[in-house]
């Protein structure tokens, strides 16, 4: 068998989004970020694979066209905005070139955070490029001074998502990308039992790729077998759990995904994608408009719309957003961002991060040993 491809070459799905006379990048793959360079982009979207692996594309050819100072950060609490202001002041230490890719998990800067990306849009820092990822772009968001400086100063890049009819189709071509071809039954069966997140259905993807590494196709039964022997919970039970407010069920599956060797950022990334859906749907019953649409535009299955309600009567908009900034502490561990004196220190965040999403907000709801003290998985 020949080398894989390298994954994710081929597979977006975006559009440019185009006002106040912003000429369309249309069909810009991350790739071609170096074509006709802007000072700023704002990234769009909701769908954790699709952001990964178009900033993993968008940092090589950014590297290739001599951009070495690349750093991400995250617009968690404690977030110093004039320290970016200053910082495209300053001299790269590295390189005459540099990046910087800001995430904002809740799509919103606010009032200082606004006040400094219009700054940099009305005076870019030569040599540098800004890169805001936000997960939506609702029409307040539209409507505000801050993102319109970035439609004035750069581009807006709205990563289409790729909805159910679609989904068979993605899967294939995803395979191909990792270097196995699978037929449409099987391609329709992973779909089916990853409903519609394009984040598990990648995982089931490489572990195939990983287990047949050997094979250049791989036939349903062997697909049907192999998913059928992963682990009996996963990262959707765990978000399903809660999502529901089962607090006793979410640790017990957490408790099992450790023993069976599940990584933190795995379990990470699921959690904050339910979160930034969750979020979304928040401010959209803000705005009395949660419809049918609303659960298509956004990818929810009929069988968990139900969870997604009760999570919306349980959680405040506020408390949904302490859950995000816990997400972007895990992040800033996993990536070594963030330095901790305890080994299991990633673990004992996850687990409160379970807790909390569950609908303990105590902090001492946890896996207690017989003398009743709370320690970690």
């Amino acid at each position: 068998m020949g080398p894989r491809a390298s994954p994710g070459r081929g597979l977006f799905h975006f559009r440019a989004v185009v006002c106040q006379g912003v000429i369309a990048l249309r069909l810009m793959r991350a790739t071609q970020i170096t074509q006709n360079l802007k000072p700023v982009y704002l990234l769009v979207s909701s769908e954790p694979l699709l952001l990964r692996d178009w900033l993993d594309e968008a940092r090589e050819a950014l590297k290739k066209a001599g951009f070495e100072d690349i750093i991400n950060l995250q617009t968690d609490t404690g977030f110093d905005w004039n320290e970016l202001l200053q910082d495209g002041d300053t001299l790269s230490l590295f390189s005459a070139q540099k990046c910087r890719i800001v995430t904002l998990p809740t799509g919103k800067p606010g009032q200082q955070g606004g006040k400094a990306i219009q700054t940099l849009c009305a005076n870019p820092p030569e040599d540098s490029v800004y890169i805001f990822v936000i997960p939506a772009s609702d029409r307040q968001t539209k409507s505000s001074a801050w993102y319109k400086s970035c439609v004035a100063a750069g581009a807006v890049v709205e990563l289409k998502p790729v909805y159910d009819n679609q989904l068979a189709d993605w899967i294939t071509q995803r395979a191909q990308s990792k270097g196995f071809a699978i037929d449409r039954q099987s391609a329709q069966f992973l779909a089916e039992r990853t409903e519609g997140n394009l984040l598990a259905a990648d995982q089931e993807l490489e572990k195939l790729s990983i287990r047949f590494a050997e094979q250049t196709s791989i036939d349903f039964d062997t697909i049907e077998s192999s998913v059928s022997e992963s682990s009996r919970y996963s990262h959707f039970v765990l978000v399903d759990a809660c999502l529901s407010g089962n607090i006793k069920r979410a640790l017990k599956v957490l408790r099992s995904l450790a023993r069976e060797g599940y990584a933190t950022p795995q379990l990470r990334w699921a959690l904050q994608n339910s979160l930034e859906l969750l979020n979304q749907l928040k401010q959209r019953q803000a705005d009395a408009s949660i419809n049918d649409r609303t659960w298509q535009d956004l990818r929810i299955w009929r069988n968990q719309q139900g969870l997604y309600q009760s999570a919306l009567s349980r959680l405040q908009g506020s408390q949904i957003e302490r859950l995000l900034q816990s997400c972007a502490t895990l992040d800033r561990l996993g990536k070594g961002q963030q330095e901790s004196k305890f080994p299991d220190r990633d673990w004992q965040e996850i687990e409160s991060l379970v807790t909390s999403f569950s609908g303990d907000y105590s902090g001492n709801y946890g896996l207690k040993n017989e003398r009743g003290v709370t320690k970690p998985i």
